[in-house]
């Protein structure tokens, strides 16, 4: 339940939902393992797994969601030595050669072959709705991934009204300020970790790990034009946390007197300490992001 990382939206409109009706929509996409020709899967499972009984679990006006994904794993190297002594057999035999068309059938064909035998791997993706304050955090590090599970969403509830949560700001402008002034908002620290770029999407990149980001080595590069990219922040010393420009959220640490407060529930009641831990994790990332979305707010003129 302690999400890593973050890509965060928030709702166009107020939203309520009831844990039937929810839980009805989710159903609707189930996930299935995959059949001899799928080459992937993508649907619902019990939010808390084996300790939950339902798709989706609601909490503190939160819900929590898991999605599954299983797929074939074909290692290309093989497919692409198969295609090529087929190829190589059939321009043999013809005296001629293969086109790109008959190639891409000679593949298909392969991967038809080869899919009911493949290897399986599963992974699982989390999200949670926060209906009081609108938003939806996706524990992913990845744009596409997340896209895919709120494309699942939308598709179980029929709707989902959500825009990316940092779209409208120059998140390098505010990471450049913070670490030129050194000075981060009310209530966030600057850890050790940077990343800077030149303007050019080919220009030089320093990254910083372990270091004193207030050295006049940084100012230096940053004076020179170079902008943060990414930037190691401390929020009220409980999460720590890398702000990326792009919007993600990475590298989420949360401190360990927070993860301790829930160390004396016993395991035999998994779902119970499962659940506070839900309730620790995103009421933290709750209060990060509406203290971020309100510092950029007020800064938006900079």
């Amino acid at each position: 339940m302690w999400f890593s990382n973050l890509i965060c939206y928030r709702f166009k409109q107020e939203i309520s939902y009831q844990q039937e009706d929810f839980d009805k929509a989710l159903e609707q996409d189930l996930f299935r393992p995959c059949g001899s020709q799928d080459l992937h899967t993508f649907g619902w499972t019990k939010a808390l797994g084996k300790h939950g009984q339902t798709l989706s679990h609601f909490s503190k006006n939160s819900i929590l969601v898991c999605a599954k994904r299983e797929e074939k794993v074909l290692p290309a190297a093989v497919v692409n030595d198969m295609l090529q002594e087929k190829v190589e057999q059939l321009e043999v035999q013809e005296n001629r050669r293969v086109n790109k068309k008959e190639k891409d059938e000679l593949k298909e064909n392969i991967l038809n072959t080869l899919l009911p035998q493949a290897f399986k791997k599963s992974s699982l993706q989390y999200a949670f709705i926060d209906m009081e304050n609108g938003w939806v955090v996706v524990n992913s590090g990845s744009f596409n991934k997340a896209e895919e599970l709120l494309a699942l969403l939308r598709k179980s509830l029929g709707t989902l009204p959500v825009v990316p949560a940092f779209a409208n700001y120059d998140l390098g402008l505010f990471l450049t300020s913070w670490l030129k002034d050194f000075n981060a908002p009310e209530g966030f620290a600057i850890g050790l970790d940077a990343e800077l770029q030149e303007p050019d999407d080919n220009g030089a990149q320093v990254k910083l790990k372990g270091h004193d980001l207030a050295t006049d080595e940084v100012k230096n590069h940053l004076d020179n034009g170079k902008e943060v990219t990414k930037l190691a922040l401390e929020y009220h010393e409980r999460i720590k946390f890398m702000l990326q420009n792009d919007g993600s959220i990475k590298r989420v640490n949360y401190a360990e007197v927070l993860k301790e407060e829930n160390a004396d529930i016993p395991k035999e009641d998994m779902a119970v300490k499962l659940d506070a831990d839900f309730i620790l994790a995103s009421e933290e990332i709750k209060e990060l992001l509406e203290a971020l979305t309100k510092e950029l707010g007020d800064a938006e003129d900079l």
